[in-house]
C-alpha cells in the first residue's frame, strides 16, 4: 500500500506543482503589456513560481521514498507536468497547425520515454 500510497503523492504534487509553474511563466509573459511593467501580473507570476516549488519539493521528498533520486529524472517528471499545464492554460496550442502539435506530442512522448527509462540507469 505504501508504494501506491507515495506513487499517488508524487503524482499529485507534480501535476499540482506543473500546474502551478505553468500559471507563473502564464502570469510573467503577461508582466509586460505595452512596454510597461503590471505589477499585478508580477505578484501573481511570483506566488504561483512560489506554490508550484513548494509543491515540487514536498513531490520529491516522496520521489525519494519511491528510490527516484536523480534529479534529472525528478525534474523531468516536473517539466513534462508543467509543459502540459502551459499548454492547457495559455490556450494557444489549440492555434498551433496539426504538425505543430503532432510533433509536440512527439517531444512530450519522448521526455516520457527519456523519464522512465533514466531510472534503469540508475
Amino acid at each position: 500500500m505504501k508504494p501506491f500510497l507515495s506513487a499517488f503523492f508524487v503524482l499529485l504534487l507534480t501535476v499540482l506543482s506543473g500546474v502551478m509553474d505553468a500559471r507563473g511563466f502564464v502570469y510573467a509573459g503577461r508582466a509586460w503589456p505595452g512596454g510597461t511593467l503590471d505589477w499585478t501580473a508580477v505578484g501573481q507570476s511570483l506566488l504561483a513560481f512560489v506554490a508550484g516549488i513548494s509543491l515540487y519539493i514536498g513531490a520529491v521528498r516522496f520521489m525519494q521514498s519511491m528510490g527516484l533520486n536523480a534529479v534529472a529524472l525528478q525534474s523531468g517528471i516536473w517539466f513534462v507536468a508543467t509543459a502540459i499545464g502551459i499548454a492547457v492554460l495559455d490556450g494557444s496550442v489549440a492555434q498551433w497547425t496539426r504538425l505543430q502539435q503532432a510533433v509536440a506530442l512527439v517531444v512530450m512522448l519522448g521526455l516520457a520515454w527519456l523519464i522512465a527509462t533514466a531510472h534503469e540507469a540508475h
